[in-house]
């Protein structure tokens, strides 16, 4: 085998004139030498991506520009304490990670008022890369029983493999959703404001809950006979247009589908749903 040939450095030739015909070898050598001097100058320099930073899928505006961009941490002990003092409501659990976990929104630290205007995909995204940074891309269940051969199962399920929903405009803030008799709602999609007004409401009434949101979400709606009602009473909304305005803004909202997640079982051959929840990512905290 013939031994390698290190090429010398461009810049070591200095300023020499060198003709090809008096010194082919030293021409030669020049010349390695510049290809060598232009490839790596073309090269990329490709640092490794940063688990602690993450691009939101709207994140706030400010002053007519969108800022995307986050940042979380690594959570500690006294992190894992606050968490554990908000006992077992678990949105009280999703805020105190929201606030001890992520630190930053384009350039504002995180509080309460800059995770209120969050998009609640944006908030369940930031919670997934605080779940990333503390504890990595995996997630280890162990002895899942199959529902269908009801063998018990190891799995490794990463994060990426979540079922994810991008918004089609990041910019985007008013929609529209048909309804019927021709008529037209125009909604935004709920906050994480909406979200804790939602789950304000104590009596477990979900059809109250509902028109929590549709009275905060939609903005108006165009009637078929293009009369236009700012603001309607979600409770002189008929049920069906109710329920398609809710699916649109499930639907629609972006960020993980915890719900959507499924695997196939090896042994079986089956699709087997597994809802990953709250407790599922931050088992053991």
């Amino acid at each position: 085998m013939p031994e390698s040939v290190v090429l010398p450095d461009f810049d070591s030739f200095g300023a020499q004139a060198i003709k090809g015909l008096e010194d082919p070898e030293a021409a030669t050598a020049a010349t390695q030498a510049l290809l060598k001097e232009d490839r790596n100058s073309g090269e990329p320099v490709i640092s490794a991506p940063d688990e602690n930073h993450v691009t939101l899928e709207r994140g706030v505006c400010r002053e007519g520009t969108w800022y995307r961009e986050a940042e979380v941490k690594e959570l500690t002990g006294a992190d894992e304490e606050a968490i554990a003092a908000a006992g077992s409501n678990s949105y009280k659990v999703f805020e105190t990670l929201l606030l001890r976990g992520v630190r930053t929104v384009g350039n504002e630290p995180m509080s309460r008022k800059l995770a209120a205007e969050l998009l609640i995909g944006d908030r369940e995204l930031l919670v997934m890369s605080v779940r990333r940074a503390t504890f990595g891309e995996a997630i280890e269940f162990t002895e899942l029983p199959c529902p269908y051969c009801k063998e018990l199962t190891d799995l490794t399920v990463p994060l990426g493999a979540i079922p994810f929903t991008h918004l089609a405009d990041p910019e985007q803030t008013e929609f529209e959703v048909p309804l019927r008799h021709r008529a037209v709602a125009f909604v935004r999609l709920p906050t994480g404001e909406d979200q804790a007004a939602v789950f304000a409401i104590k009596d477990g009434n979900g059809a109250k809950q509902d028109s929590e949101i549709l009275n905060r979400c939609v903005l108006r709606v165009r009637q078929g006979d293009g009369t236009v009602i700012k603001r309607p009473p979600a409770t002189h909304l008929w049920m069906g247009d109710r329920k398609a305005i809710l699916k649109f803004l499930t639907d629609t909202q972006p960020g993980p589908r915890y719900n959507a997640f499924a695997f196939t079982h090896e042994t079986c051959g089956e699709e087997v749903e597994l809802p990953i929840d709250l407790a599922m990512l931050f088992r053991g905290v």
